[in-house]
């Protein structure tokens, strides 16, 4: 049975971002939609001790013992992802 379809529309750079990330997929834009939906509506699943874990580290981050990465060195990283340009984020 066939799927009834709609047109759903977006702005040009959220649709240019979807070709993209589903072309470099090799699925479709629909494909993709229906799969970030579905991972969406997933509940996420964390072990009380891996809970603690991620408390302990946010501790430390808060009490400045632990460094962080500003957040332009992320963006500009996060920008490459999908490019000929990425590469590993470069661990200090």
């Amino acid at each position: 049975m066939a799927s009834k379809r709609h047109l759903i529309e977006v702005d040009e750079t959220t649709a240019t971002r979807l070709r993209e990330r589903a072309d470099a997929q090799g699925i479709s834009v629909a494909e993709l939609v229906a799969g970030l939906t579905a991972l969406s509506e997933s509940p996420v699943e964390i072990s009380a001790e891996d809970l603690a874990d991620l408390d302990r580290q946010w501790a430390a981050i808060q009490s400045g013992q632990e460094a962080t990465i500003p957040h332009e060195q992320v963006a500009q990283w996060l920008e490459t992802w999908g490019t000929p340009d990425y590469k590993p984020f470069p661990v200090k």
